[in-house]
């Protein structure tokens, strides 16, 4: 995808979910100097304020009928929705599969699997309405293999990835909808901090990931928002795959 322009985007409007802190807030603000308006929403306020171009919302994703009402707010503001980006999430309970707690679990589930179904259930609707639209559901590595301590994480995100391909079997001739799965690599956020924090004897690969850290290997949020953008806007960068693994920065 490297290499090539993307096309103009000033005036397109995309909704990010989660946009409090880490990859949202930096999607926020990296399509905000690109010229979109946006749509934000966390549970915490969202990284930028509302303004003329931008709704900011407080919204739990877990609860169904707060995303139902972010999107007929963004609606309203501004008429269509181009993009829509489900990026809440959370990564514990960090713990072995054999101690996992049902409501810490459900927890987990409801913020992401059930909130990436509601965001993703909101948005068929705007399509229906306006004729088509892209969705990015943000996955993870953690969909494609299993990891020691990430059982909720690992089933959650596996879920998303299986959600997004169901959606593009469906959505795709009957309303416009194009659906898509992206696990952005590994990126410095606080979740990331909280990895690194993590208990050796639960989490067996936390050397690996202090080890990105000390060698600042990660992808930056301005790589991954142009990837995001190309598979919503380039035709010509249309993926092959409903689920998607954006390459490592620099490889």
């Amino acid at each position: 995808m490297g290499g090539m322009t993307l096309p103009d985007l000033t005036g397109k409007v995309a909704v990010v979910t989660g946009a409090s802190r880490g990859l949202g807030a930096g999607l926020a603000e990296d399509f905000r100097a690109r010229g979109l308006r946006l749509a934000l929403c966390a549970r915490s306020a969202p990284a930028l304020p509302e303004s003329d171009d931008v709704l900011s919302m407080r919204v739990d994703v877990a609860d169904r009928e707060q995303i139902g009402a972010f999107a007929a707010a963004a609606s309203a503001r501004f008429g269509r929705i181009d993009l829509w980006i489900n990026n809440a999430g959370v990564l514990e309970p960090i713990v072995p599969a054999r101690a996992l707690e049902r409501d810490a679990l459900q927890r987990h589930l409801d913020i992401n699997l059930y909130g990436v179904l509601w965001g993703s259930q909101a948005y068929v609707r705007q399509c229906e309405a306006q004729g088509g639209g892209t969705l990015i559901n943000i996955s993870s590595g953690a969909a494609w293999g299993g990891y020691a301590g990430w059982a909720a994480y690992c089933m959650g995100k596996a879920a998303v990835d299986r959600l997004t391909e169901t959606l593009a079997l469906e959505e795709t001739d009957r309303c416009g909808l194009r659906a898509f799965a992206v696990a952005p690599g590994i990126i410095d956020t606080d979740m990331q901090a909280t990895i690194r924090a993590a208990d050796k004897e639960v989490f067996p690969e936390v050397d690996r990931f202090v080890g990105y850290k000390q060698a600042d290997d990660f992808n930056t949020v301005p790589f991954v928002a142009e990837h995001l953008l190309r598979i919503a806007f380039d035709a010509q960068a249309e993926p092959e795959q409903v689920t998607v693994r954006l390459p490592k920065e620099g490889a």
